[in-house]
């Protein structure tokens, strides 16, 4: 794997993760729920930001130790194309039910939630396909 697969992978799993946790919290199960917007704001960019510094430090880490790694090849292009293009399917969807069930969601936080939550899903489902297009050796 090169460099940039193995540095997307882990960009993607640190939005999981960042998403996840703000899942949980407005679950209740770690923390404590946003009051407002405002503050789901103000967490959501910290949360970008860790995940932006975390996938550049990464970045930056395995650029170091694969100095002479390999080059990118049209096996690694399309494997993450049709994962990406799982990945917008999981989008599409998730939109449409989302948009379809808008109106009878309770709270906005609750929209905002599931939003979230379709993206953390869209990642997971984009690195399992991964993980499957790599096995089969596509």
């Amino acid at each position: 794997m090169t460099v940039f697969f193995r540095v997307d992978v882990a960009a993607s799993v640190f939005a999981i993760l960042a998403g996840s946790y703000h899942l949980s919290v407005f679950a209740g199960w770690i923390g404590s729920v946003p009051v407002g917007a405002l503050d789901l704001f103000w967490r959501l960019g910290w949360s970008v930001a860790a995940v932006v510094v975390l996938t550049v430090l990464f970045a930056i880490g395995v650029a170091a130790f694969e100095r002479d790694g390999p080059a990118r090849d049209e096996r690694e292009v399309q494997l993450e194309f049709r994962a990406t293009r799982n990945m917008g399917m999981v989008y599409a969807f998730g939109l449409i039910t989302l948009l379809w069930n808008a109106f009878r969601l309770a709270d906005p936080m609750q929209l905002a939630h599931a939003v979230i939550a379709i993206l953390v899903l869209a990642e997971l489902v984009r690195l399992g396909s991964l993980a499957v297009y790599l096995r089969r050796a596509i």
